[in-house]
């Protein structure tokens, strides 16, 4: 199931003359799925909360609505005027007893098997019948003012739905969408880079100010499939310093993991590996790192669960003299951190273990990539 993402949203509160108590409130928004594609002209289904006092606080009000994407992938609703009234009285809500929370779950295909899109704090502060003002205040601190009209009862503002960990995020430079996962206190992208122009894998990639890639075999399928293949250096675009952006996409925070990131990474998961051993450790952490199932993976693919959530794909390798090793078998990733000279840490997972492999690889071994969001 793609999972919808809102990109604009906008509040229209209708407001009763001589009340501050909203009687509906107008809402709009554009709907995209997971590739970042406009959901155009189509049905969804939409289920909105009420919550009081915290975002995980009593719903006083449930509504849900099945409306039709229009051909801007844009979709409008009235909150107060539902489809199907879920519980809760919209009219009797005591907006000055509590903070206030809506609460924003959608389905692509009209159905039930709701996402939740996000949870917005709205913050009414007191104000004037006579200024004709109000200010909503979202939970980070945005403040929106709200003018009504020459009827005194329309009022609107723009809403900005927070991105999360777990949420997609789509790289400006290309409009690739990767998604994302938040395994303990670390967020990583759950799927392998796949930035730049692929290079034959007969010759090395180059300092040239454009992003180069090898795509396994030489067939940009793979690189659809399991990401691109890169050196070190080309890795770090040239910087030797551990923990740079390097080709990682250069808004967000993202920077390339570190060999302690990957560390961190893997005490989560299996608790009982030492950061400073090599070769492969632990009990059961590759496991739990990779897809499971063979649909990318060669049978047995022992141990994998991906419990984690970090969907390891085995990209196999490119060797120093050009060749392509082990698609399907083994995935393989840089990290930031040198290690003997020439070499830098990475990580490996393989399809007949269930452990993770530290090793000191030579950088012009063609590796895939993962980013690491920092704070």
């Amino acid at each position: 199931m793609k999972k919808i993402i809102v990109f604009l949203s906008i509040l229209t509160m209708c407001l009763a003359a001589l009340s501050q108590t909203p009687q509906a409130i107008k809402y709009q928004a554009m709907a995209r799925n997971s590739d970042g594609d406009p959901v155009i002209n189509q049905e969804i289904s939409l289920k909105i909360s009420i919550l009081a006092g915290n975002p995980e606080g009593e719903v006083v009000y449930n509504e849900q609505h099945i409306v039709e994407t229009n051909g801007m992938a844009l979709f409008s609703v009235q909150i107060g005027n539902p489809t199907v009234l879920l519980s809760g009285t919209f009219n009797e809500i005591d907006w000055g007893a509590s903070d206030f929370f809506m609460k924003l779950e959608m389905d692509e295909n009209a159905g039930s098997n709701y996402q939740h899109m996000g949870t917005s704090q709205l913050l009414s502060v007191p104000y004037s019948l006579n200024s004709g003002s109000l200010t909503l205040t979202d939970d980070n601190g945005n403040n929106y003012n709200i003018s009504v009209d020459s009827s005194g009862n329309l009022y609107t503002t723009i809403i900005e739905i927070e991105w999360q960990c777990g949420d997609p995020v789509v790289d400006e430079r290309d409009g690739q969408t990767y998604q994302t996962v938040q395994i303990g206190v670390q967020c990583w992208m759950a799927e392998n880079l796949n930035i730049g122009t692929m290079v034959n894998g007969s010759g090395n990639q180059t300092n040239n100010s454009i992003i180069e890639k090898y795509c396994y075999n030489n067939n940009t399928s793979n690189c659809d499939n399991y990401g691109g293949l890169y050196q070190w250096d080309e890795v770090m675009q040239y910087y030797t310093t551990e923990g740079v952006q390097g080709i990682c996409p250069p808004t967000g925070g993202w920077y390339l993991p570190t060999d302690a990131d990957w560390c961190t990474l893997e005490q989560e998961v299996d608790p009982i590996i030492t950061c400073s051993s090599t070769g492969f450790r632990g009990v059961d952490g590759g496991g739990k790192l990779k897809e499971n199932g063979t649909i990318h993976w060669n049978s047995p693919n022992n141990g994998a669960t991906n419990e984690s959530g970090f969907t390891a794909l085995p990209g196999g390798e490119r060797s120093p003299g050009g060749s392509f090793l082990t698609l399907r078998g083994s995935g393989f990733w840089w990290s930031s951190s040198q290690g003997a000279i020439s070499f830098a840490w990475s990580r490996t997972l393989n399809y007949n273990r269930g452990q993770v492999g530290r090793l000191n690889y030579d950088k012009p071994y063609g590796c895939a990539v993962r980013c690491i969001k920092g704070n």
